[in-house]
């Protein structure tokens, strides 16, 4: 700490600054820090700065401490270089400049200052209205998007031509940059056995193990980015329903595959791949969130899976009107909704591929479907904790209406048999719907299997909600068995 003032002439500045408070502050932070030479470096730097802010010069002094100071490309240190560089605003700063000289990296000759970097004049772009912009940048020249303009590269000038934001979208800054975005967003969900709510809110029953479009653009603009989105229900474990769900996204030239035989992992164009993963600089964007997989692209396009029963797709405003699929046409109008009035008609109608066996069947009602929702209104456990008021989901009722889930939740109930893993899918779909918007759930997953049994035991292994024993009973009702419970080794509970 003592090279500044004792071996680089800083004894000049003594008269102007007392090094004292510098010395012991170098001091301290070289003991706190295990003797890190980057804080004796700091230290001194702070001194000399000090000392040039007062009009003191201070010799070279960074060779001698080995304190070197790198300097980006196309530049060099400078002891005492212009406080003013050249930048592509203001070639002629440093010459106009009135402050003290500072340290500083000084780009070479024939390079100017921009965005932190040293580059050529010569790439200086264009100048607007006190703006600087890069060489073929595109900008709005108004602050209401009306005017959309260029940096020519080869003239440096800006040249500018009536425009305007599209339907569906409005002119803001977001994250400092202003530009046309959308309006709002609407999403598309499947999930369970048979259940689909369309981008217009509409809900239905469809069950079928083809590929069929969820959604995809019917009207083909130029504007407009053509994608498709495409799903197909696996019959699993000799079922005769279907649950597990495969996601197809088509976008960018790019199929992107989301299976319940990989989980943790996706398939691009044919090759299994980690997460996360991207194509282009940012186009598409595939990680996974919490339980799942989400495929994201630059013009707003969100596709989620859960690698098993649940998909959404979340669509820009923009698209409005624009769409064809099971999830409905995006306008704003539930009533032309095909789905809607024959959701087995509007799923063969949407069919794209037919592998061998595939089919639609009569999804068919549960017998005691109005008196198990009822029974299930009336407790805060299974199908319950969705609609209890003090319950895990309290926070998300005004916002996310939960009556449609606790409503799928129920029919799967009935149609599983009573199965807890399919109890806990649709739960955990209302879960997700409600964190994705930012809303805080609270733990659930102790109320929905375990909590009618006692304390310290737990329902038997594979024991399904509403069936006694493990039995395969024909006779099987949702309205009256009891839970079998058992209490684990102490292994096994942990």
């Amino acid at each position: 700490c003592l090279w500044l003032p004792s071996q680089v002439n800083a004894h000049r500045c003594h008269s102007v600054i007392d090094p004292k408070i510098y010395l012991d502050n170098c001091v301290y932070d070289l003991c706190m820090n295990d003797g890190l030479k980057e804080m004796l470096c700091r230290a001194l730097t702070a001194y000399a700065d000090a000392c040039r802010r007062e009009g003191v010069d201070i010799s070279e002094w960074r060779s001698l401490t080995g304190c070197t100071l790198p300097c980006s490309e196309n530049s060099r240190y400078q002891l005492c270089g212009s406080a003013c560089p050249a930048t592509c605003n203001d070639r002629a700063a440093p010459s106009n400049c009135s402050s003290p000289c500072v340290e500083t990296c000084q780009c070479n000759e024939g390079f100017v200052l921009d965005a932190g970097k040293c580059i050529p004049k010569a790439g200086c772009g264009c100048e607007f209205e006190g703006r600087l912009y890069a060489p073929g940048e595109q900008f709005w020249g108004d602050g209401t998007c009306m005017r959309r303009c260029i940096c020519n590269p080869q003239t440096r000038q800006a040249s500018c031509q009536v425009a305007g934001c599209r339907t569906g979208e409005q002119c803001r800054v977001e994250k400092g940059i202003q530009n046309c975005y959308p309006i709002s967003y609407a999403s598309c969900a499947t999930s369970g056995y048979s259940h689909y709510r369309s981008f217009d809110g509409q809900r239905f029953e469809f069950q079928g193990t083809c590929q069929y479009q969820l959604a995809g653009l019917s009207k083909k603009s130029q504007e407009l980015v053509d994608f498709r989105v495409l799903v197909q229900n696996a019959r699993r474990g000799g079922r005769s329903v279907s649950f597990s769900k495969v996601v197809q996204v088509h976008v960018y030239g790019v199929e992107t595959t989301v299976s319940w035989a990989y989980r943790g992992k996706i398939m691009v164009n044919g090759v299994l791949t980690n997460l996360p993963y991207q194509v282009g600089t940012g186009k598409i964007s595939m990680y996974q969130r919490g339980w799942d997989a989400v495929i994201q692209t630059d013009f707003g396009l969100t596709v989620t899976s859960d690698w098993h029963s649940r998909a959404t797709v979340t669509v820009p405003s923009t698209y409005a009107g624009a769409l064809g699929g099971m999830c409905g046409n995006f306008n704003g109008d539930r009533s032309d909704e095909p789905a809607g009035k024959d959701g087995a008609g509007a799923g063969r109608s949407w069919r794209v591929a037919e592998p061998l066996g595939c089919g639609e069947v009569d999804v068919g009602a549960c017998p005691e479907l109005e008196a198990l929702a009822n029974r299930q209104r009336g407790i805060n456990t299974e199908c319950g904790i969705i609609l209890e008021k003090t319950g895990p989901f309290r926070e998300c009722h005004s916002k996310i209406d939960p009556e449609g889930f606790f409503l799928d939740c129920v029919s799967d109930y009935c149609a599983s048999k009573g199965q807890l893993a399919v109890l806990g899918q649709v739960v955990t779909g209302y879960a997700s719907a409600c964190q994705a918007a930012g809303l805080t759930v609270y733990p659930w997953r102790y109320h929905v299997f375990w909590s009618e049994c006692p304390l310290g035991r737990v329902p038997e292994p594979g024991y399904r909600t509403g069936q006694a024993g493990r039995h395969e009973a024909t006779s099987w009702s949702p309205m009256h068995d009891p839970m079998p419970c058992f209490i684990p080794d102490e292994e096994e509970y942990l």
